[in-house]
């Protein structure tokens, strides 16, 4: 992280907006706490609901028609997983999604790599899609989401080279699965996403307080983002943060997108990724992060990173502004990247915004 830190050219005017949202972010901080204390001293619940199908038809609206699939899973709720191409294929891509989507922000690409020779698995993780949800967002955890991909594996039974594309999240728990399965993945695809965060607000591990304050402008819509989470919880308004993303999305995609999460209580998964976030040492999941790190800067498999341009500001300019300078930490930290992108007019949904361009970088890479 230090590394990837002293290299990042930090301007003036990050440096202001960054300084004014870490004001932000703990003033958020300190409205939650107490509050937070008595909404979490109750149990664990780990009551499970259904999305309806009716509240699916505004992605339908738009293009995703694809053949469900489902998982039972004992003791865990049913998974909802996409299928595409023939079974048979000797190359399988494995696309999971990040936060705050689900399978349709993949539906773009889908068709082209279908038609490349792919077999095309697509799941909805626990909490998220046309998958089960946990109405509590204790009841979620980077253990669940693992153990979902190990249990999808063996139902699946995919055959010859795995490639794991990840977005956001879903990369980081496909990366968390790799790392207890080294042998399993032939290649990576890194998909606008975050840094394998691992509790990097430390004092010990920088040489320098300099650094550190560096880290946290860089880290500083990211902290406003899961302070607002912490606070709000399923009251967050998600609308507001995908037409963030990109300001051309229509009324009509933003209800694609958030179509399984038409109601509070579908909406644990959406609260619980931001706050497994390991923004410092004492977090639950930062061990796992730090291993996760650790394998991927040992592992010898080729690598593809592929991300938007980066924004400063929501709705003003095209680019991600959450996560997209977060691109040459990869390049840093791993051994076999054969590929670095930036795809202009495109956000954080890379993929969604620019299927064909993406997927041609994508096949380039795996045709090698």
């Amino acid at each position: 992280t230090e590394v990837f830190v002293e290299r990042y050219p930090l301007g003036v005017p990050e440096f202001l907006l960054g300084s004014i949202l870490l004001f932000l972010y703990v003033a958020i901080q300190t409205l939650a706490f107490p509050l937070n204390l008595l909404r979490d001293s109750k149990p664990i619940s780990y009551k499970v609901v259904r999305t309806p199908e009716k509240s699916f038809i505004p992605s339908y609206n738009l293009g995703y028609n694809f053949k469900s699939n489902y998982m039972s899973i004992r003791g865990l709720p049913r998974v909802h997983f996409l299928d595409e191409g023939d079974r048979r294929s000797e190359r399988t891509l494995v696309l999971l999604h990040g936060e705050p989507f689900w399978s349709f922000c993949y539906m773009k690409i889908i068709p082209y790599l279908v038609h490349a020779g792919f077999r095309v698995i697509v799941p909805d993780l626990i909490g998220f899609g046309k998958s089960d949800k946990f109405i509590d967002y204790r009841a979620y955890n980077v253990s669940l989401h693992k153990a979902t991909l190990n249990h999808l594996f063996n139902h699946i039974r995919p055959e010859g080279e795995i490639t794991l594309v990840g977005h956001n999240w879903g990369w980081m728990i496909g990366a968390a699965v790799a790392k207890d399965y080294p042998d399993l993945f032939h290649k990576f695809i890194i998909l606008n996403t975050n840094n394998v965060p691992d509790g990097e607000i430390e004092i010990d591990r920088y040489r320098n307080l300099s650094n550190l304050g560096k880290f946290t402008i860089i880290n500083s819509f990211f902290l406003v983002f899961n302070a607002a989470v912490n606070l709000l919880r399923s009251l967050f308004p998600y609308s507001l943060l995908i037409k963030s993303l990109n300001i051309n999305f229509t009324i009509q995609e933003v209800k694609g997108f958030l179509s399984p999460f038409t109601s509070l209580s579908e909406r644990g998964g959406l609260t619980s990724f931001p706050l497994m976030v390991p923004v410092y040492p004492s977090h639950p999941e930062a061990r796992e992060m730090t291993e996760v790190r650790r394998y991927l800067a040992r592992c010898d498999v080729p690598t593809l990173i592929v991300y938007s341009e980066v924004s400063l500001l929501p709705w003003i300019t095209p680019g991600d502004f959450v996560v997209g300078n977060r691109q040459d930490f990869y390049s840093l930290l791993m051994k076999r990247v054969e590929g670095v992108y930036r795809v202009p007019n495109s956000s954080h949904l890379v993929m969604y915004d620019q299927p064909e361009l993406v997927t041609q970088i994508m096949l380039n890479f795996l045709n090698r």
